[in-house]
Parts: C-alpha cells; sequence; structure tokens
C-alpha cells in the first residue's frame, strides 16, 4: 500500500534537508505511526495528518539531528582545542626562537591559511544550520586539522627540535589532537 501524498511531501522535504540513510529510517517510523493511526480507525487523510503532526515538521526535525550529529559535537572539541593546542604551540616558537627556524615565507602564509581554513570549516561545522553543509564542512575540517598537526610535528621531528619541554608539550598535544582526529574521522565521512 502506497503511503499518502501528505507523508510523502513530507519526507521529499525531509531529503532535501537529511543524508538519505537518515531520512530512509525516518520514512519507516512515520510510516508506522501512520498504520498505528490507520488501526485506530482514522481515515486516511486524518491518519496522515496526525503521523506529520507527531513528527513534527522539517525544519524542527533537520534541526534535531544537526545538534546531534556526530560532525557537530567533533567540530565543536576541535574548536575547543585549537586555542589550548595552538597556545602551546605559540609558547613554543617563542621559547624557539622560531623566527629563525628555515621556514621558508611561503611556508609560514600557507600554514597560517591552512589554520585559518580549519577555523572557519569547524565553525561552519559547528555552528551551521544545515546538515549536509556541516557534515561536508567537519569532513574537510578534520583533514586540514590532521594536516596541519602531521606537518608541524613532522617538521619539528625533521630539524630535532624535541629538546625543549615548550615544544615537548605542543608536540604531545598536536599528537593527541591528532589521535583524537583520526578517531572521529570515520563517524565523520559516514554522515555526509
Amino acid at each position: 500500500m502506497g503511503r499518502p501524498g501528505l507523508i510523502e511531501d513530507h519526507l521529499a522535504e525531509l531529503a532535501r534537508r537529511l543524508p538519505g540513510p537518515v531520512v530512509d529510517e525516518l520514512a519507516d517510523g512515520l510510516n508506522e505511526t501512520y498504520l498505528a493511526h490507520r488501526r485506530r480507525g482514522l481515515d486516511l487523510d486524518r491518519a496522515a495528518r496526525a503521523a506529520v503532526d507527531e513528527f513534527g515538521d522539517p525544519a524542527t526535525v533537520a534541526a534535531a539531528f544537526i545538534r546531534s550529529s556526530p560532525s557537530r559535537t567533533t567540530s565543536r572539541v576541535l574548536l575547543l582545542s585549537g586555542p589550548v593546542v595552538g597556545g602551546t604551540w605559540a609558547v613554543a616558537f617563542v621559547a624557539g626562537q622560531a623566527w629563525r627556524w628555515p621556514v621558508a615565507v611561503g611556508t609560514r602564509v600557507g600554514f597560517g591559511a591552512a589554520v585559518l581554513i580549519a577555523a572557519v570549516l569547524l565553525g561552519v561545522a559547528a555552528f551551521g544550520r544545515q546538515y549536509r553543509r556541516a557534515s561536508h564542512s567537519a569532513a574537510a575540517a578534520c583533514l586540514v586539522v590532521l594536516a596541519v598537526d602531521a606537518s608541524m610535528l613532522g617538521y619539528i621531528t625533521a630539524i630535532g627540535l624535541l629538546d625543549s619541554w615548550p615544544v615537548r608539550a605542543a608536540a604531545a598535544l598536536g599528537t593527541a589532537r591528532s589521535a583524537f582526529t583520526l578517531s572521529r574521522l570515520p563517524t565523520v565521512l559516514a554522515g555526509r
């Protein structure tokens, strides 16, 4: 038996806001709710209206999924940890006189741009109102954070700068953030 047009329209609106697997799951629940109302004796239209009313409007349903998405929670953790990790690196840079390190100006600018891009992407993912945009931004941000951490850790290891406690502390925090990001990346990518 097909679903009434009201339910199909409701699901179509959800499909514009949420990924297919989420909508499929919602469709099952919405259909079961509709059938339960039919078993209680409601006619087709009243059963469809009651089922849709119970589920809530698409904007509210999508907002609930966005709030609880792994992309959003991962992005918020990374966004909150950014100043801590960055501040530790700043102390390490000052203590290690980073302005004397053999790094080309273009590399310094590129690294700064990558940090800024990561922050913007994390902000979109952490506070955005669109599920797909938040998921895509979180995935991209995770990859940029990993690249930033890997390049920093690789550079200080390659030039032998792990001899001071500020650099070791920054490296430890960068490694911890990379481990967190790697552990969350499959979940974030699955939310796309």
